[in-house]
């Protein structure tokens, strides 16, 4: 009994979960539980055709959780676009399409929804030929004279209707003739150029068996040269029954990864399970696995296994042997991660991990009670693993706990996990922007004496300095250039440390100071009073002097952005850009997208995901990295500064 994989695409509402359940239910698969409103996360059902073992990957439909997508289409071996055709088509349908051809995904094309009045499946038809880039090729058409709608099989050149897996055909009106000859003719078109043999049957006959087409259809699928077409409600049920019919007739073999070992295959999912613990679910891409053994992942690490699981509707099944091409589902194997290689043998080499998409929006998490400060390192690494495309870390300078993901909505739902799954509460709030402080103007000739008498040994020590700014993302230099004895030598370490503590808090608004040298030039010390605690106390004091003789100013982190974007919001990005004090450095065109490279102020695109799903409908999204600092705008400055201040006095 072989095995397929099917991963179920489509924009949210299209109707991806009523499509699983009716197609589970036709092939007399019981559920339990099924997911209802949006699907956020991937999700894995298992049932039984014609002796072919079939797994459906439910994908979410929301721009925010593509990442689950791009584990689906990584280990599918067909992908069924479904289309909603009650509403445009949107363009989140073309990443998909584009996702899967470049990772070499053969898919076909469910139009949904047809028995609604609100559908136009003929327009939903046209718009994919525009959209889409290969030959849409339909298997299924329909007509409108009658209620419900006449759809034609055009492969028996007649109309159907189906009663659950049976298939009854009759003569369709004689008005469409013209149209479905056409159609036929066209699928025969299709099929014979797959095949040297084909095309010269079909030039001296006009025709082709129907095992002949199927095939045809079957090797343009598999080398993406064609997207077949069906027609058909989800809801319903309507054109479910040929459609599971016709993919097991045209199902292509996709090539997947090859590697030395003779058992493997790769993780793609991984669930914590408040009763079973950790799963990991993944595709067998070469060999077999047994209920108990030892895998190999591609971290290094062996493993012990004592049962494997396979989905069979929503639930798992304990199985003894799983199979090339199976889903395998592993229980509490700790060190198995998504994206892991696996094998029964020791790994010299791994399936290489598809690129996921960018983390877009970040929020800092600040626990409600030191209950929720225990329990969230553990919460956070489990919720890291169950989601690669969230990334969780703390900020070197502001010392908050973040949390980076694709998009607010993102977000809000790892945070809500935090609480529903792991018990863990947070406040959620944007990042404090990690400015910094630097002087204008060199300072010299600063003088700071530090002496401290209250009976006993004293503390007496004075540092000269001075101090000079120095040319952006310069850092610190530190310079001893002392003459004569007044100082003694071993106390210049101290004097360092001095000044590296004062550059910690600067005096604008407490951020560290960079981009300056200090210049120790001379100084004077008592034989008896001095230390190194007073020459630090001293160093500090005497850089605090210099700043602010300094003409200090607040500097800000400006990252540099790759906008990737449709070309008819170019215009209205760019001028958005330009209102939160953007530089445009260059624009290029790139597929279908356009491509804008830009310098923006941090603090300006905190919540700068938000605003581009808003221009662009959803369809855009960036990269982004720290460049560099610039001074901040003395406006702008004087309220950072006075913010900071407040809070500080709170």
């Amino acid at each position: 009994m072989s095995a397929k994989v099917i991963a179920i695409l489509g924009p949210t509402e299209s109707g991806k979960t009523f499509l699983i359940e009716k197609l589970l239910s036709l092939t007399q698969q019981k559920i339990k539980n099924i997911q209802r409103g949006p699907t956020l996360h991937l999700t894995t059902y298992g049932t039984v055709f014609n002796s072919q073992k079939l797994y459906l990957l439910d994908t979410p439909g929301e721009e925010n959780f593509f990442g689950e997508v791009i584990w689906a289409i990584n280990v599918a071996d067909l992908g069924i676009l479904v289309v909603d055709s009650t509403s445009p088509v949107k363009y989140h349908l073309y990443r998909l399409y584009q996702t899967a051809r470049d990772c070499g995904l053969p898919l076909i094309v469910f139009i949904n929804k047809i028995d609604s009045e609100k559908s136009s499946w003929g327009q939903t038809i046209c718009d994919l030929q525009d959209l889409l880039e290969i030959p849409h090729v339909p298997l299924v058409y329909g007509f409108n004279t009658a209620t419900p709608l006449i759809l034609v099989d055009l492969l028996e050149e007649a109309s159907f209707t189906e009663e659950n897996l049976n298939i009854s055909y009759e003569p369709y009106p004689e008005i469409h003739q013209d149209r479905v000859k056409k159609l036929r003719e066209n699928l025969l078109e299709v099929s014979a150029e797959a095949k040297d043999d084909f095309i010269e049957k079909y030039l001296e006959t006009g025709t082709l068996t129907k095992e002949e087409i199927l095939e045809g259809i079957r090797i343009n699928l598999e080398e993406g040269r064609i997207i077949p077409i069906f027609l058909g409600s989800a809801l319903t049920g309507r054109g479910l029954s040929l459609l599971l019919r016709r993919l097991l007739e045209i199902f292509p073999k996709r090539t997947f990864y090859t590697l030395s070992s003779t058992n493997y295959g790769l993780i793609y999912k991984t669930i914590y399970d408040p009763y079973a613990g950790k799963l990991s679910y993944g595709r067998i891409f070469s060999g077999s696995f047994k209920a108990e053994g030892s895998l190999f992942t591609s971290r290094g690490s062996e493993e012990k296994y004592t049962q494997i699981f396979t989905p069979k509707g929503d639930s798992l099944e304990a199985t003894k042997e799983l199979k090339e091409r199976e889903i395998i589902i592993f229980s509490k194997i700790e060190s198995l991660k998504t994206g892991d290689t696996f094998s029964t043998d020791l790994l010299p080499e791994a399936i290489p991990t598809p690129p996921l998409p960018e983390q877009m929006y970040t929020l800092a998490l600040h626990p409600i009670s030191k209950a929720d400060e225990d329990k969230i390192s553990s919460a956070i690494h489990k919720l890291e693993e169950e989601d690669p495309t969230i990334r969780f870390f703390r900020d070197d300078e502001t010392r908050e706990l973040l949390v980076s993901g694709v998009g607010k909505l993102h977000l809000e739902r790892t945070i809500e996990k935090l609480q529903e799954k792991f018990g863990v509460k947070v406040k959620a709030s944007l990042p404090r922007v990690p400015y910094r402080e630097t002087i204008k103007k060199p300072v010299n000739g600063v003088i700071y004496r530090h002496k401290k008498q209250s009976g006993g040994r004293g503390q007496f020590a004075e540092v000269h300095f001075n101090v000079y700014p120095l040319d952006r993302g310069k850092g610190f230099e530190f310079e001893e250039t002392l003459t004569g004895m007044n100082v003694p030598r071993n106390y210049v370490p101290a004097v360092e440390k001095g000044v590296r503590e004062a550059m910690e808090k600067g005096i604008l608004a407490g951020f560290p100071v960079v981009d300056v040298k200090v210049q120790f030039y001379d100084g004077k010390s008592h034989e008896v009073d001095s230390s190194d605690l007073a020459f630090k106390i001293a160093s500090f004091h005497c850089f605090k002097k210099a700043l602010e003789q300094g003409n200090p100013v607040l500097l800000e982190p400006y990252l540099e952005l790759e906008i990737y974007v449709p070309d008819d919001t170019v215009g209205d990005v760019i001028g958005d850009l330009n209102s939160r004090r953007g530089r445009i450095l260059g624009i290029e065109k790139s597929g279908k997208q356009t491509k804008i490279k830009a310098y923006a102020p941090m603090a300006e695109t905190l919540e700068y995901v938000v605003t581009l799903h808003g221009i662009t409908g959803g369809r855009g999204y960036f990269r982004s990295s720290l460049s560099h600092y610039e001074e901040v705008p003395a406006l702008i400055a004087e309220k950072i500064i006075s913010q900071y201040k407040n809070e500080a006095n709170r």
